[in-house]
């Protein structure tokens, strides 16, 4: 009887046992590639899609460039890995970079939407737009990261990023798609002839396609308005050069007959770095501030024509307005804007330089 119940007793925990898959399918990390960077393009009615893989050899950091092609991304990144000897994870790319006539030609839709549904690709993965043609940049990255340059190092906040840089992630795009009260700014870069990489401004989006255009100057006040930092921005003026050292701003929205009005305050610590001649403070001070609200008063009024919320203002209207009214927002509302900016500027201790006492 005893070793009846023993023999019940091994059956089933062999049985147990028998579901298990154990460890199989796992793969020596050796045999293992990933990816920093994709880019994407269009090639006919293909999908051309370009890796960026890094390559540890004997001390050495190396890197190949592999491409594939299909009907869709999913297919043209499986066409790779069918050519690789090693499996291919997307998990560790840093950055995908589309190429602008494909952006344009609002092919952006489609891999985005992929991205999101496949979650083999974080949603912090950096998105910007290559306004150059794709291989050619491809291949100038190949060449510095064997110099110890990386490219995503380029939008990294402890590197090289700077407040005239848009940082704009994939679950942004994807939001931008999807919502009826904003838009995003993706960083447009090409290849550089002194430096590796040129940064050539943001393109605005609306709805996976290119609608305008921010330079550098714009997209520091884009920042701005989101609460990013402007910390080391150097503003040249007529009558001194600033630097930016800290900022802070608060919005509100009201919507009174059906206009809307939004009040916002930037507030901006700057420390003079150079004056010319003798000008006081307040002078500077009032410079700078009819500066900066001149150029966002243009900016906001070049967007309301196009109809282009890249500031995302709608999204302080939404327990403002009714839920089946804000798909009309960038149509009916955001047109018709009231914007009430104030930038208030403060200056820094100057050292123990001597100036002009303000009266």
């Amino acid at each position: 009887m005893r070793s009846i119940i023993i023999c019940s007793k091994l059956v089933l925990s062999l049985c147990i046992l028998m579901p298990l898959s154990g460890c199989w399918d796992i793969k020596d990390i050796n045999h293992r590639a990933f990816p920093i960077a994709m880019g994407i393009t269009k090639e006919g009615e293909k999908f051309k899609v370009l890796l960026q893989i890094p390559i540890s050899s004997e001390g050495v950091q190396k890197q190949e460039i592999v491409k594939g092609t299909g009907l869709t991304i999913l297919k043209a990144v499986e066409d790779i890995r069918t050519n690789m000897e090693s499996s291919v994870d997307l998990l560790h790319i840093r950055i995908i970079i589309f190429d602008r006539k494909l952006v344009e030609e609002g092919g952006m839709v489609e891999p985005i939407n992929t991205f999101m549904r496949i979650r083999e690709i974080s949603s912090k993965t950096v998105i910007a737009i290559c306004d150059d043609n794709i291989d050619a940049f491809f291949l100038t990255l190949k060449k510095n990261l064997e110099k110890g340059i990386n490219l995503y190092e380029f939008f990294e906040k402890y590197a090289g990023w700077t407040p005239q840089i848009s940082l704009t992630r994939l679950w942004h795009v994807y939001r931008s798609l999807n919502s009826y009260t904003q838009n995003v700014a993706i960083p447009m870069v090409r290849s550089g002839e002194n430096t590796p990489v040129t940064y050539a401004g943001s393109a605005v989006m609306n709805k996976g396609k290119i609608v305008s255009k921010m330079d550098p100057k714009e997209t520091l006040l884009f920042n701005a308005f989101h609460g990013n930092s402007m910390k080391g921005r150097v503003e040249v003026m007529e009558h001194a050069t600033i630097m930016i050292v800290g900022n802070t701003d608060f919005h509100k929205g009201e919507l009174r007959n059906h206009i809307p009005y939004m009040f916002s305050t930037i507030r901006l610590d700057v420390v003079i770095q150079e004056r010319r001649g003798k000008v006081s403070n307040a002078i500077i001070k009032k410079e700078l501030e009819k500066v900066m609200a001149n150029r966002f008063d243009e900016m906001l009024k070049r967007f309301q024509k196009q109809e282009t919320d890249v500031f995302g203002l709608g999204q302080y209207y939404r327990n403002k307005i009714p839920y089946e009214e804000l798909k009309d927002w960038r149509k009916k509302y955001y047109p018709n804007l009231e914007m009430k900016l104030n930038i208030h500027t403060t200056i820094q201790n100057e050292g123990n330089i001597k100036t002009i006492i303000d009266k």
